[in-house]
């Protein structure tokens, strides 16, 4: 028993010490297809396999500095629907210079379609009361986007921000930080679904803040989302407080069916 026990202990230190590499400069271990750093992102200092990399931090200068190219500098690429970038972001297609405003290291990358024969519907979401945590792109189906304005509409009025960690998500997607092991037939598998943290007036209010209870603001806006139709895993069993969603695999499974062939092979 002792072994394990040290055992445990080894591989517990090993990965902390790995992550630590990151952490320690400010960064997060992320999936890096997944998410955009504008910090950049570094490989070799996360745990696990070769997608997880740091994303640096980007401190509120480095985001001003962004928000300015953006608002300047980047038609060039955004014309052509690419995306201005530091070119150590994951690009599904190509990067290309000259198209963007900052650094020579910020890129324009163009993606490509993925070679399908179909088209992808998913749709990017974002509001002033809604926004991807850690710089993520939230893509939802567009059946979810009224969901997804209901959300809004109810941190706005229990005066929280939701930050989506997780919305759409490809089928055995590795994934950071899920509190429950994702479910086989998940609505994150069609964009019907998020995974969230809210930041209130109290503070940050994550997973175990959500679940307890004592944060007003967060129980303002959990009260709305479950009186408006919408799920919450705060009250399943296990639990997985983090988590939103508008139960189409329960409700209307041949609709989950179907969006998950169209998604999964399109997008």
């Amino acid at each position: 028993m002792v072994h394990y026990v040290v055992l445990l202990f080894f591989l517990v230190a090993t990965v902390a010490a790995s992550d630590y590499r990151c952490t320690n400069q400010g960064g997060s271990c992320v999936d890096y297809r997944y998410y955009v750093c504008n910090g950049g992102v570094e490989n070799g200092l996360c745990d696990g396999d070769s997608n997880r990399r740091c994303c640096l931090e980007c401190d509120n200068s480095c985001q001003s500095d962004v928000n300015n190219w953006e608002s300047c500098c980047d038609s060039a690429c955004t014309s052509i629907s690419g995306s201005c970038q530091d070119n150590s972001n994951y690009c599904d297609g190509s990067y290309s210079s000259g198209k963007c405003g900052g650094p020579s290291d910020r890129q324009c990358c163009s993606k490509s379609t993925g070679g399908s024969s179909g088209s992808c519907s998913l749709l990017t979401y974002s509001t002033s009361s809604v926004k991807g945590y850690n710089g993520l792109t939230i893509e939802i189906e567009p059946g979810f986007k009224s969901s997804m304005d209901s959300i809004s509409s109810y941190a706005s009025s229990c005066g929280v921000t939701v930050w989506v960690t997780h919305a759409f998500r490809y089928e055995g997607q590795d994934l950071g930080g899920t509190v429950v092991p994702p479910a086989s037939n998940s609505n994150h598998l069609v964009g019907h679904a998020i995974d969230m943290n809210l930041d209130t007036p109290s503070g940050w209010c994550n997973g175990d803040c959500l679940y307890a209870g004592y944060n007003s603001n967060a129980e303002c806006f959990l009260n709305k989302v479950m009186n408006g139709g919408l799920r919450w895993g705060g009250v399943w069993y296990p639990t997985d407080p983090v988590h939103i969603d508008d139960g189409l695999n329960v409700y209307s499974p041949n609709t989950w069916n179907d969006l998950y062939y169209d998604l999964q092979g399109n997008c």
